[in-house]
């Protein structure tokens, strides 16, 4: 009996070095080769995934944070260069569970840590930025769902009712409805929600991140995700 304890142990961490073998070499992650930075993954379609990083090589770092580094000039999330982002000032705000907050002195970033994209939370404001249950979040003037303002009438007020773990990324396109050829393809729910989008955040060009559901409301108005439900005024 002793003895089969003992092999079945030997099995279970036999198991688990070979686990922790794989996860270290197929791990996404920055790797150096060939004289360049490159952002490494791995699917199951293409294998071993490199995409070069254009970056002054020797002020290139990789951050603690897991995806994220930096040069002289810039941060990056796996590959992509941050626009506008400042390497000196750039923080986490929160780092666990799947949705994440991060921030510099000139914006605010939310993404998926399973995600290939960071999104700008939109006109918010750095120093007074605070993130509440997901998908919503505030700073001194609006309050946020994911990326997206919901243009309250009193901040102060703004109170999460129901949290989510749902979140939509999307393309400008997708989400305004203008991708499709023809208006007529969308069910009558796309079209009421494209008209909604349309007129709220017509002024959106870059991609967006955001979610339907939760629950969230001021004294006089009343949110389900990122859309305004009821206005008692």
């Amino acid at each position: 009996m002793k003895k089969k304890i003992i092999t079945v142990g030997c099995v279970f961490c036999c198991v688990v070095m070979i686990l922790y073998l794989l996860y270290s070499t197929f791990k996404p992650g920055y790797v150096y080769e060939n004289s360049t930075w490159n952002y490494v993954s791995y699917d199951e379609g293409v294998g071993r995934r490199v995409e070069p990083i254009n970056v002054n090589k020797d002020e290139f770092k990789v951050l603690n944070y897991p995806d994220f580094a930096r040069d002289d000039q810039s941060v990056y999330f796996t590959y992509e260069k941050i626009e506008g982002s400042d390497p000196d000032s750039f923080q986490i705000i929160n780092n666990n569970g799947r949705y994440r907050y991060a921030k510099d002195k000139n914006n605010v970033y939310v993404y998926a840590s399973d995600g290939s994209y960071l999104y700008k939370v939109i006109n918010a404001d750095p120093n007074s930025f605070e993130v509440l249950e997901f998908p919503y979040s505030k700073d001194k003037d609006d309050a946020f769902c994911g990326c997206l303002p919901l243009f309250v009438d009193d901040v102060n007020k703004f109170e999460v009712l129901e949290f989510t773990d749902c979140a939509i990324m999307s393309s400008a396109g997708s989400f305004l409805g203008t991708e499709c050829d023809s208006i007529d393809k969308y069910s009558e729910y796309e079209r009421n929600m494209h008209e909604y989008n349309h007129r709220i955040y017509g002024f959106i060009t870059d991609r967006v991140f955001y979610s339907e559901e939760g629950k969230a409301k001021t004294d006089k108005l009343t949110y389900e995700g990122y859309k305004l439900v009821e206005d008692k005024r």
